[in-house]
């Protein structure tokens, strides 16, 4: 007990980060898991409008109702009404079917369903529209061929293959039901503990710390984050349904390489400022961008030029990515080895950048400890000639 007792008072240092990775960092992660839950958006605030009220728009109004996307929450006779829906936040998407619909449909006059959608809510829109032209186009086959079965006398195969004489299937690699969850959360997760390392390690580092004791203590605050990301994915995987398909060594590798690479530039920074936390802490925050300049969230070929450039120098590019396909797309350790291999010169960079510039900064502490020295003693002379 004795000794337990010594251990823990000598690195009584690491309790803070270990309540920050394990509650804050674990816990906001799992809020965050337990936000997007749900996987893919469903049920969306829908208002129709049917101007016509035949069988034809009873089977389209029918078929939006049973589909889980939708959730038909108001019908009307109003267009207005679908705007101003829309403007109180209640609905996100509205059908105007016109009237005579049915009617314009027999006599081949091309009538149209106006599809109104809710610009502010992306999310929704982009998650609805594939759903509604499949919807549009199913009733639009199954009309033509009605023609052409009616007016034709054609068999009902022979009239398919008239109406759609070129078929396709379509194959989603990775995350078939397009789950928001899978593609988004564990970057975002992660992404929020590189930028807790980074601050934890400042906090950690005091003015009088030899560069040996601060780089233990970065390789201690990196292993620990890394542990924390390793319980973050397991719960992921375990409790909300996160794929992981690829090599598990490949994760675990880029990750620790990952995590004591992020945690020397906190210590970077906490060198450059002269041990000042707060003007160090105060750089930490903006490395979160790098979750946006690297594509995680957005394409980087629909961004500028120089974004797609800049990405290739942000340790993020090559660890949030590739996980995300470990996860989600599989691979193996091999097909890993370029990222580890720029993660870990990625990682001694710091290493070696982090010593140099501790030394330059002695060595200047040094002199000018020298110099007020020197100072000292020749105003002290000074004041002896005085007297």
């Amino acid at each position: 007990m004795i000794i337990m007792k010594e251990k823990i008072l000598r690195f009584k240092y690491m309790i803070i980060p270990i309540l920050m990775f394990l509650i804050l960092g674990i816990g906001g992660a799992i809020v965050l898991a337990l936000e997007f839950s749900a996987h893919s958006l469903s049920k969306i605030p829908t208002v129709i409008v049917d101007h016509d009220n035949s069988l034809s728009t009873q089977a389209f109004i029918r078929q939006i109702k049973t589909n889980s996307k939708f959730n038909v929450v108001a019908y009307s006779q109003t267009d207005n009404d679908v705007k101003d829906l829309i403007d109180k936040g209640k609905v996100a998407i509205g059908f105007i079917i016109p009237e005579h619909f049915s009617k314009d449909l027999t006599d081949g006059k091309n009538p149209q369903i106006m599809v109104i959608y809710d610009g502010a809510q992306m999310a929704m829109t982009s998650s609805s529209r594939t759903r509604v032209a499949q919807i549009l186009g199913t009733i639009k086959s199954a009309y033509l061929i009605g023609v052409a079965e009616g007016k034709l006398g054609l068999m009902p195969e022979v009239a398919a293959n008239y109406i759609n004489p070129i078929r396709y299937n379509s194959r989603i690699i990775g995350n078939p039901t397009e789950n928001m969850f899978n593609f988004f959360i564990p970057g975002f997760a992660i992404n929020t503990m590189q930028v807790g390392m980074i601050i934890v390690v400042i906090l950690l580092i005091n003015k009088g710390n030899s560069y040996k004791n601060i780089w233990i203590k970065g390789i201690m605050v990196g292993l620990l984050a890394s542990i924390s990301v390793f319980i973050i994915l397991a719960i992921y995987c375990k409790y909300f349904g996160l794929p992981y398909r690829g090599s598990v060594e490949a994760g675990i590798m880029l990750t620790i390489l990952f995590c004591i690479g992020m945690t020397f530039v906190g210590i970077l920074l906490s060198i450059l400022f002269n041990r000042n936390q707060i003007d160090a802490v105060g750089l930490a925050g903006p490395i979160a961008i790098s979750l946006f300049l690297v594509g995680y969230t957005f394409p980087s070929v629909a961004m500028p030029d120089i974004i797609p450039m800049i990405a290739k120098y942000i340790p993020f590019y090559y660890y949030a990515i590739p996980l995300r396909d470990l996860s989600l797309i599989g691979g193996s350790f091999q097909d890993n080895l370029s990222n580890i291999f720029w993660l870990t010169k990625f990682m001694i960079f710091m290493w070696v950048t982090t010593f140099l510039l501790y030394k330059m900064k002695e060595a200047k502490r040094l002199r000018n400890i020298k110099i007020d020295e020197k100072n000292s003693i020749i105003n002290g002379q000074d004041a002896e000639v005085i007297i």
